[in-house]
């Protein structure tokens, strides 16, 4: 036999040298630059002859052998459409009928993943036929470490087949609660949830909330509509206590299993937290809090976080703050993960471990070359959602800061999160809130005015970064930022068009600029609701007085000049440099011309 020669190879050479350890190679060897030792032939003949005489012993030895020829050459990516059809007319008489036993087989499984792949849905739905043929044996196949790559492939590629469809449901209905939380078959359940669309997954997920829910899934969902935790609660609140313990304990074995990372646990995750008493969201902090960072890859994840943090206690908190060391400026740039950055510098009482731990990320260079991009705060104030958070530092106005929020981001940032404490209901965070924005930003006040006066021509033709240069500037009024202000303007309008690219004309047409001439429009404004600090147009006024024509001879232009007009400490300087009867003519001319209305109404005190 092979064994036995293979084993009488060994013993003979152990023989050989001192030590059953003798086929290392020696120390002298190393010198001479070997690096491995030596295999008999006869040792790897033997191997190679075990391994045959297995496989010939396994069912269907003939047919997984000429099928796995066959796969070798329908997977190149060489072959023409013809080339593939002519292979699959030869492999599916082969595999036909057989399709579940060779799905099994660790170097066979790739045979059907092939047939499903290039297949016609016809063949398609045969194979599908076939490991949905015995009962729970398409569930069994989700949790095998090779046959599920089959399950995988057949979602992939019979999702829109409506009959086919209807085969992965049946197979897997009764099943879903354990593939959720099973190691493998997870991994069938994110993609049954991510690649079939709502409607064709309803009746699967409605047996997350439970065998009641499951029980009835035919009759679910009505009118079109996808279930939901809430919504099957609504309909049926006589089972809310047995359906949120279900929910629960599903899951917690997935936190166990670290599941957190698949869209379709946090979407649970989510729908349960919108329902739950907080003190049992309190109780799920304790456990994923460590974790949060892999939930902050979608928005349901991320939701979750927010009402970690919202519910926690604060060592939850700062657990939740260590996890997310190291990613505060990519999760403020992230489309989602910014609201549970935002939600946490809300909520936390402890400002020192925020400064030290999320902005201290922000003042840090960055790693770009670009030095106009080497603050991390510059990158923040120019992007839609990092820009909120500093918003939300400069803003002392409740009502003011909601504007710049719009209302799903509301309904996470919500005000006074509370809890039932030994009978009674309290804040789960302990500070007044304008205490500890007024501790927050102190750390970043000379940073901001510092970034704000070196870049003031990138924030000004930044929506975004125009609404923190303006907060900034409304809040501490710094020279250095009016310089930079002004600055910029002056250097927009002596720009000479005529020696410059069509692309440098663009970028010094400030007062033209859609953006631009907002951002410094309300920079204007700002001033007229503190006329003895108008300092941005006292110095706007000084530079540009024997200009101000010039600047109102756009449309929008104009505006800017209107905003300037309503300072009531320049309005009649402003007004006196203007020539009104060219604006009159101006304003009746063909075109837009609402800004040379406005600033004709406003020297008319309309």
């Amino acid at each position: 036999m092979a064994i036995k020669s293979s084993s009488s190879n060994v013993t003979s050479k152990r023989k050989d040298g001192d030590s059953k350890f003798s086929s290392q190679p020696s120390k002298k060897s190393k010198g001479s630059g070997a690096k491995h030792s030596t295999v008999p032939p006869s040792t790897v003949g033997s191997k190679r002859a075990v391994k045959q005489e297995r496989q010939s012993q396994r069912k269907h030895a003939d047919v997984v052998n000429d099928a796995k020829r066959i796969w070798n050459q329908l997977r190149l990516k060489t072959n023409t459409s013809g080339q593939n059809r002519q292979y699959m007319d030869t492999l599916m008489p082969l595999i036909t009928g057989k399709a579940n036993e060779i799905a099994l087989q660790h170097d066979a499984a790739r045979v059907v993943q092939a047939a499903i792949q290039f297949g016609t849905v016809e063949e398609r739905r045969l194979i599908l036929q076939e490991l949905c043929a015995k009962q729970n044996n398409f569930a069994e196949l989700c949790k095998s470490q090779y046959a599920h790559f089959c399950a995988l492939k057949a979602i992939k590629y019979c999702h829109s087949d409506p009959a086919s469809v209807k085969l992965i449901n049946k197979a897997l209905k009764g099943h879903m609660p354990r593939l959720a939380v099973h190691a493998v078959g997870s991994r069938v359940v994110q993609s049954i949830f991510s690649t079939m669309t709502p409607k064709q997954s309803a009746v699967l997920k409605q047996e997350f909330y439970g065998p009641h829910f499951a029980l009835f899934a035919l009759d679910l969902p009505r009118n079109d509509a996808v279930p939901t935790l809430a919504t099957n609660i609504a309909e049926a609140p006589e089972k809310k206590e047995a359906t949120l313990i279900f929910v629960r304990n599903l899951i917690n074995k997935g936190m166990e299993k670290t599941l957190y990372g698949f869209t379709y646990f946090q979407d649970l995750f989510a729908e349960y937290c919108e329902v739950a008493d907080p003190r049992e969201i309190r109780i799920l902090a304790g456990t994923a809090a460590d974790n949060s960072i892999h939930l902050l890859s979608g928005r349901a994840g991320t939701r979750v976080v927010a009402s970690l943090i919202s519910y926690g206690t604060a060592k939850d908190r700062k657990r939740i703050m260590k996890s997310l060391k190291g990613y505060t400026k990519s999760g403020l740039l992230h489309h989602d993960a910014y609201l549970a950055i935002i939600r946490l510098v809300q909520l936390t009482d402890d400002t020192v471990s925020i400064h030290k731990n999320i902005f201290n990320e922000l003042l840090l260079p960055s790693d770009k070359s670009d030095e106009e991009l080497s603050c991390p705060l510059l990158e923040l104030a120019l992007s839609d959602t990092g820009s909120k958070l500093l918003l939300m530092l400069l803003v002392a106005d409740p009502e003011t800061l909601k504007k710049f929020f719009d209302p799903y981001e509301l309904s996470v940032l919500f005000e006074n999160p509370t809890v039932i404490d030994d009978g009674q209901e309290v804040l789960t965070s302990k500070k007044e809130p304008e205490i500890r924005r007024k501790e927050l930003i102190k750390y970043l006040r000379e940073p901001l005015i510092e970034m704000c006066a070196k870049s003031a021509n990138e924030l000004i033709r930044s929506r975004p970064g125009a609404l923190v240069l303006r907060e900034v500037y409304h809040s501490y009024r710094p020279i250095s930022v009016v310089e930079a202000i002004v600055g910029t303007c002056q250097a927009a309008l002596d720009q000479d068009s005529s020696k410059a690219d069509e692309k440098d004309v663009q970028n010094y047409r400030l007062f033209e600029d859609r953006d631009g001439h907002l951002a410094v429009k309300n920079l204007l404004l700002a001033d007229s609701a503190k006329e003895s600090e108008a300092k941005l147009a006292s110095a706007f006024f000084e530079t540009f007085q024997d200009r101000l024509m010039e600047i109102a001879q756009s449309n929008r232009g104009a505006f800017v000049i209107t905003a300037l007009c309503k300072v009531l400490a320049v309005r009649k300087g402003a007004i006196s440099k203007l020539n009104q009867a060219q604006l009159k003519k101006l304003a009746d001319g063909n075109g837009a011309t609402a800004g040379f209305k406005a600033l004709v109404n406003e020297m008319d005190g309309k």
